[in-house]
Formats: C-alpha cells, structure tokens, sequence
C-alpha cells in the first residue's frame, strides 16, 4: 500500500468512530475513490506529488466536515422543535383542564355572572338632589390654648395669615 491509502484509510475509520453525518462520510469515500483511481492511472514518479495535496485537500476537508458536525449538534432541527412545541402545548392544556376542575374556576365565573345580572335587574339606589335652600347647622369653633404665650411658630403663622 502507498502512504496515500494509509492516511486515507486512518481518516476513513476515525470518521466512522466519530459518528458523523452521512453526507460527510459519503463524501470522504468519493474523494477516497477518485485518489485511488488516480494513484493507479497516474505513473510511479507523479503519484507522490498529487496524492500529498490530495491527501491535505482530504484533511482540510475532512476538519470541515468535522467542524460542522460539531456546530450542527449544538443546533435543535425544526421538526424536533415543532415536536417539542406541541407537547408542551398540551401538557399547558391539560394542567389548564385539571386546575379548572379542581379550583373550579369556570364555576365561580358563572355564578358571578349570574350575581351580576341579579343585581343589574333592581333598579338603582335613590338619587341624591342638593337643595341649597335647606339650613345646615353651624358647628362651634373651639379654640384652644388661647391663653399661652406666644411661641416663634405663633409669630410666623400670624404673620402669614396677617398678610
């Protein structure tokens, strides 16, 4: 075997260990097939050259399939979420469902909307007219501590007032 294979077939079993998506493996065996069919139409003295930058042109490729796998893990599909929307949608509902049987939500509704229609039915309390006509009693005016010394709060209030 040429050093080529050998590297290709390292990259090959370290792919199938990582678990990699299939379009990157698939097309890491491409590649693999076109450098073998090269390495045996090309002669003896050029197969070294070629094989070496396609065996980096294979690597490089080979670390960006890697890397985008590593990205593309992190990353949740559209049908998982979708999924996972749904589900909890439902649990949502269903918690919804078992508070308003137990609390009894829906019922205290009603009966608040049958109160109300009771009480829109009687008709509204007396109305109030002012009539200016009508005396009010004075309530005295108690003053107290007339007697005491005048304070400097004292001074001040009358001063204000006295304006």
């Amino acid at each position: 075997m040429s050093k080529s294979t050998e590297i290709l077939n390292e990259i090959l079993q370290k792919l199938s260990l990582l678990d990699v998506d299939a379009e990157a493996v698939n097309e890491t065996e491409v590649i693999a097939e076109e450098l073998s069919i090269e390495e045996e139409e090309a002669p003896a003295v050029e197969e070294e050259a070629p094989a070496e930058e396609a065996s980096e042109e294979l690597s490089e490729e080979v670390v960006e399939a890697e890397e985008e796998t590593q990205l593309m893990e992190g990353y949740v599909t559209e049908e998982a979420f979708a999924s996972k929307i749904a589900e909890m949608e439902a649990k949502m509902a269903e918690m919804a469902a078992m508070m308003d049987s137990e609390l009894g939500y829906k019922t205290k509704a009603e009966e608040l909307s049958s109160q109300l229609e009771k009480l829109s039915e009687q008709p509204a309390a007396e109305a109030i007219n002012h009539t200016p006509e009508a005396a009010t009693e004075k309530k005295p005016v108690y003053n107290f501590g007339m007697q005491r010394p005048q304070s400097t709060l004292d001074r001040v209030f009358n001063r204000l007032t006295n304006k």
